[in-house]
């Protein structure tokens, strides 16, 4: 995947947002276009900030493929927190620089996540938010990442899909109708769907089920939007 290309598709989909917009994630406007999917977002963003600070530590974190920087800047704002943003897009890592930069504890830098090396050395937490599917081996990669953190390091996965063997084929054909039907049909190559069973060589700590029993509940008790998508940590050394 090249960039130009991602960014192609990121454009027509709406979402390479203004400066102000992003400075605000991830609350949006009611009427923004994609005030349903920012509420999700925000929810992810909200459980794992109550987890971070559930640990009471100073902590480094490295979020790969953090483009426009919106949640390594709400990480960021954790207390004695020491966060870097990675990514390969130059444009929305550019916007990052340019709307977050002023925070002293928080950086970016230009990083393929497809690389096993970290950009940061021996991280704390390395946080992957709506960016996996970008990556086409994950397995592979997850050793290597994991093999770089911190002892007692933990990787979170979450805002992205993992589907069963099953579910593969249908979901592969929604991407594909979808990018074609915004111009962009090559993209569809770009875009991975990633399975359950292809991380079954790691402990997989699920933090959010969206499937579970008790999301369900809580949704109709309370009426809040619930991520669709696992939350998911495996921690160093976790590989079965």
């Amino acid at each position: 995947m090249t960039t130009d290309l991602y960014i192609r598709a990121r454009s027509r989909e709406g979402r390479l947002l203004d400066d102000a917009v992003v400075a605000g994630l991830p609350e949006v406007p009611p009427d923004h276009p994609h005030a349903a999917e920012w509420r999700l977002r925000a929810g992810s963003c909200r459980r794992l900030l109550a987890e971070l600070r559930a640990q009471r530590r100073p902590l480094r974190v490295l979020e790969l493929g953090c483009g426009n920087g919106w949640l390594a800047h709400r990480i960021a704002e954790l207390p004695g927190s020491r966060v870097r943003g990675a990514d390969v897009n130059d444009v929305e890592l550019e916007q990052a620089r340019r709307v977050f930069g002023q925070r002293g504890n928080l950086d970016f830098v230009h990083h393929d996540m497809r690389r096993p090396e970290l950009p940061m050395p021996t991280p704390d937490l390395l946080v992957l938010a709506s960016s996996v599917q970008y990556v086409e081996d994950t397995a592979p990669l997850i050793e290597a990442w994991l093999a770089g953190l911190a002892p007692g390091g933990e990787l979170h996965i979450l805002d992205s899909p993992l589907y069963h063997l099953d579910e593969v084929a249908a979901a592969q054909e929604r991407t594909l109708r979808h990018y074609a039907e915004i111009g962009v049909p090559e993209m569809a190559e770009a875009y991975h769907h990633h399975t359950w069973e292809s991380l079954q060589r790691f402990h997989l700590e699920v933090l959010h089920r969206p499937d579970a029993s008790l999301a369900r509940l809580r949704r109709r008790l309370l009426g809040g939007p619930s991520s669709p998508f696992p939350w998911i940590r495996i921690r160093k050394d976790a590989v079965r």
